[in-house]
């Protein structure tokens, strides 16, 4: 026999208040299978709950948008590091700069390969030192400043790159508060879709099994199948006419 099961996620809680409201609306209230508390809680909870949801949709939209220009920033300025550093590193190979050189970023000067910049952290420090670096490497030791990429181009991409990461941080406490407001109705919305439920399985509780489901179902409530078993026929059968 299929069995009620509250609702286990929003969505699912907002589509039994969605369809609750729907059919008390549709009744005249003397002949509701709900309280008029009930009825009035439902009236007034559904546009709060709907609101918060709607107000973490859009925030989880803007967020998903903001993160995915901080990757696309990420990817650009570790593309300049890196080009920066391997750029440099040939130029000592060739002999236009020289390895003492390598020292104004804070790399090691028999080191002729490029550091690790997988994590934010060492991506981070190592465009802010060749951005510091590179002026200093060039005034200390009288060797032209690097190009293709130039250290303008780095601090270019680092200052892009904290510009997105600052929108995307605000856009994630946003969507973290969104998300907090609708945590703190959640309780609120499963007692009222378990009273209503209670109360009009509790009105219909003269109808047979099957009729009762049936009737219940237009009101949201939610009947689970148990393994095996097949679907329930969501129209009244017709009454067989007397032999």
């Amino acid at each position: 026999m299929p069995f009620r099961s509250l609702p286990g996620s929003d969505a699912a809680r907002s589509q039994a208040l969605a369809a609750a409201l729907k059919k008390s609306s549709e009744i005249a209230p003397e002949n509701l299978p709900i309280s008029a508390a009930t009825a009035a809680a439902l009236t007034s909870f559904v546009p709060r709950w709907e609101k918060e949801i709607a107000e973490r949709a859009d925030a989880l939209g803007v967020q998903t948008t903001s993160t995915s220009a901080l990757d696309a920033a990420r990817t650009t300025l570790r593309e300049h590091v890196s080009h920066f550093i391997q750029v440099y590193q040939l130029g000592v190979a060739r002999g236009l700069f020289s390895p003492s050189g390598r020292a104004s970023y804070e790399l090691s000067v028999n080191e002729e390969t490029v550091p690790a910049l997988a994590s934010e952290a060492d991506l981070l420090t190592w465009a802010s030192r060749i951005v510091k670096g590179d002026p200093r490497r060039s005034a200390l030791h009288s060797e032209p400043a690097m190009a293709m990429p130039s250290a303008a181009e780095v601090d270019a991409a680092l200052q892009h790159y904290e510009a997105k990461l600052a929108v995307q941080t605000t856009a994630k406490d946003a969507l973290a508060d969104e998300q907090s407001d609708v945590n703190d109705l959640r309780p609120a919305a499963d007692r009222l879709i378990k009273d209503i439920w209670d109360e009009v399985e509790f009105a219909l509780r003269q109808l047979d099994p099957p009729s009762l489901r049936r009737r219940a179902r237009e009101w949201g409530v939610f009947y689970a199948l148990r393994p095996g078993e097949p679907e329930e026929p969501t129209i009244e059968p017709p009454t067989q006419p007397p032999a």
